[in-house]
């Protein structure tokens, strides 16, 4: 009888309903957030994009469902705590995107910037990380036919299978690692362009702070050199004409050799297979054999001057191993390596590094001269 009775309490209890209820139009659920230099003297300015469930319930007569809060401080938990004081508290358990500004980066470590969110328990490690050198706090407020401008960061950096232009999307935990490995890295750059937002190349961290942007192409080389393309098409003339190549697969190696003075090796071989998806050439025929392999011995020639002039830039320009060499360069040479990352991007700079290409076109579509009968 007791334990009939103490069964139905329990069920009382959890028939109840929840006693630490929150009305969910008094939350202010985060999905961006933007830091920049703070105003009239703070070092930190907050920009939190939040979703208004008012505008939510709302007609389509309101595009954008969210609002911006900002505040400024002299480390994000005074500001947390200082927004607190104006506003319903700030969830991000749905956080979707960090854009931090170059000029603040550029002044100030990354680690110390990105340290409270990195411990904050209630973010998501798998949130997106981008960096401009616009200001961040603006590029919150460009909406894209209603939809925010998170959303739309979020949305156009899993275009990587779509086109080779663009850098790999970069994670808050991606962030976390290197900085613990202290090592050089990069992210994705976000630019406006005629009122949209857009990726467009990257932006290079060392010695934790910002060092320097590459373009589009240098982004493309990297992604050539380091495997991380997925897809896209790559466009390059010849013979006065435009050429679009479609990649449809993607095979890289790196081989990893390090010398009895100390000096590594790195030979990289990538095989492209594609499609020959455009071809303006008024000679064009993608029927003979050797005409193809003309256009494969083409694009190999122009994609090896590319990355091997990338290559050079990130050696000698940049002296930045943000490509990752330095992981194969710890898994081949462990105890070596345990001596030397605290100089790897030195070491990297020295280092002789080694690529070639091989295209094949598998399909050139409906396009091609006519065969005689």
């Amino acid at each position: 009888m007791k334990k009939k009775a103490t069964l139905a309490f329990l069920t009382l209890i959890l028939l109840s309903g929840c006693w630490d209820s929150t009305n969910i139009e008094e939350l202010n659920m985060a999905i961006g957030f933007a830091v920049d230099k703070g105003d009239h003297g703070d070092k930190l300015k907050l920009s939190m994009q939040v979703l208004v469930p008012q505008k939510i319930d709302q007609e389509t007569s309101v595009k954008d469902p969210t609002k911006i809060i900002e505040t400024s401080g002299d480390s994000v938990h005074q500001i947390f705590r200082t927004t607190a004081l104006k506003t319903h508290r700030i969830f991000a358990p749905q956080l979707r995107v960090y854009l931090f500004s170059q000029e603040l980066i550029n002044e100030n470590d990354f680690d110390l910037v990105i340290n409270q969110f990195i411990r904050d328990n209630e973010t998501r490690r798998g949130s997106l990380v981008f960096m401009t050198s616009e200001k961040p706090g603006d590029m919150l407020k460009i909406n894209d036919n209603g939809q925010p401008a998170s959303s739309t960061l979020y949305d156009i950096s899993g275009n990587t299978k779509t086109t080779i232009l663009m850098f790999k999307p970069v994670s808050l935990g991606d962030i976390s690692s290197a900085m613990q490995n202290n090592v050089s890295f990069a992210l994705p750059k976000v630019s406006v362009d005629q009122g949209k937002l857009m990726l467009k190349g990257a932006s290079i961290i060392k010695n934790k702070r910002f060092h320097t942007s590459i373009s589009p192409l240098a982004v493309q080389s990297y992604n050539l050199l380091t495997g991380d393309g997925k897809g896209g098409v790559i466009e390059f003339q010849y013979d006065q004409s435009t050429y679009s190549f479609e990649i449809f697969k993607l095979k890289h190696n790196i081989e990893t050799h390090r010398s009895a003075s100390g000096k590594y090796r790195f030979d990289v071989s990538v095989q492209l297979d594609g499609r020959l998806s455009e071809d303006w050439n008024v000679r064009e025929n993608s029927f003979n054999e050797k005409y193809l392999q003309e256009i494969e011995g083409v694009l190999k020639h122009r994609l090896e001057k590319n990355v091997k002039d990338f290559i050079e830039e990130l050696q000698h320009e940049i002296k930045a191993d943000i490509c990752g060499f330095y992981q194969k360069a710890k898994i081949a040479y462990p105890k070596d390596f345990g001596k030397e990352e605290k100089n790897w991007d030195e070491i990297f700079s020295e280092s002789d590094i080694h690529y070639k290409t091989n295209v094949k076109i598998r399909d050139f579509g409906t396009k091609g001269a006519t065969q005689s009968l």
